[in-house]
């Protein structure tokens, strides 16, 4: 029997807040089943993703290796439920899963759904998972995936629930997508281990940024830099959670004074708008100029600086940074792909054979 099935909702969400519990509700047979929080993954974990991601990458662009990836998770369905709007990772997760061969369902609009008529999040995707063997949540609600993973570990056809975004609390993919990325950036530098991180804007509301800092404390870094407003800061444990891993979290009033006063020690600069569909009295779209990276401000950072965004931008990284030398957003956005990819491989328990082919095949020679 599933651990779960014999616990209430309420203790499998605090279970997943202990480090000791959680990770008999989120993995099996030594390898992750829900991917609900990034706190779920630890260091070797993520190298291994991202060595997965790689070989997904290369591979499809090798015909055997193309044709390999094709049939690994043949026959195999995803349903991609979006409660919120998405483009980027809607689609990236289709395209992820494609890649594998797998085929893909897309519901965008609850209202028509039988959500939309009363039923519970648990009659739904117990009903889901007699058609699919995935479902990939996006929900305003943050415990919404967490309720589905509970309810299908408690039913006779437990399926995989990944989180593509959970209310203000986490986007778990991106955070993944983020530190492949910066891995990448990094490669010829040491890594991530020493590196200095900057992340500006809406850090209290941000998921991507606020689970790009749960994954951070899995590193060896020494310091982390935020520039926020007070407003914006997270008000729950996220900083205390940071600083408790031996990182010093710095918070700083606005992006300008912060590059003069560090600039030059700066790795990479997250970039995250303003987080305004949670205000209740919407202003026009865009951030205040403090917490935008100005053109002007290219002279007070390297030129090997990675600057990132989660995307949508607004009026916070201008398209002038496209050309910067350190500029990767548009690689961050095809390595959505790869890494989703690499996570449901690694679900199914595909991820070593992708590795191993892409090995034989002289792919990771570099």
């Amino acid at each position: 029997a599933d651990v779960a099935s014999d616990i209430d909702f309420e203790t499998f969400l605090a279970h997943l807040d202990s480090r000791s519990k959680r990770r008999r509700l989120l993995f099996r047979d030594g390898r992750p089943f829900h991917v609900l929080i990034s706190q779920q993954f630890d260091k070797a974990e993520l190298e291994a993703l991202c060595d997965t991601a790689t070989s997904i990458r290369r591979l499809d662009r090798h015909v055997e290796g193309r044709d390999f990836l094709r049939q690994l998770l043949a026959g195999k369905r995803v349903m991609n439920l979006f409660a919120q709007p998405s483009t980027r990772t809607a689609e990236s997760f289709a395209a992820a899963a494609e890649k594998l061969g797998a085929t893909v369902r897309v519901v965008s609009d609850l209202r028509t759904s039988s959500f939309a008529k009363g039923e519970s999040v648990d009659d739904s995707v117990r009903t889901l998972s007699s058609f699919f063997d995935t479902i990939v949540a996006r929900h305003h609600d943050s415990t919404f995936a967490a309720r589905a993973a509970w309810a299908l570990s408690r039913s006779n056809r437990p399926i995989p629930v990944i989180s593509a975004g959970s209310g203000k609390d986490q986007h778990v993919t991106q955070s993944l997508l983020d530190i492949y990325t910066l891995r990448y950036s990094f490669s010829k530098r040491g890594g991530i281990d020493g590196k200095r991180i900057m992340l500006v804007g809406d850090i209290g509301r941000n998921r991507a940024a606020r689970s790009l800092l749960y994954l951070l404390t899995k590193f060896e870094i020494q310091r982390v830099d935020i520039v926020c407003s007070t407003e914006h800061l997270p008000e729950d444990d996220l900083i205390p959670y940071v600083e408790g891993h031996d990182i010093e979290v710095v918070v700083h009033p606005a992006v300008g004074p912060a590059l003069d006063a560090v600039g030059q020690e700066i790795d990479a600069i997250y970039m995250t708008r303003l987080q305004q569909e949670w205000d209740a009295n919407r202003s026009e779209p865009g951030t205040s100029p403090e917490f935008v990276l100005r053109w002007e401000y290219r002279d007070r950072i390297r030129q090997d600086c990675v600057i990132m965004h989660p995307l949508p931008r607004i009026n916070e990284l201008p398209v002038e940074w496209d050309q910067h030398p350190g500029f990767v957003v548009w690689r961050q956005v095809r390595n959505g792909m790869w890494m989703r990819s690499a996570v449901l491989a690694t679900i199914h328990g595909a991820a070593e054979e992708i590795r191993a082919r892409a090995d034989r095949l002289g792919l990771l020679d570099d």
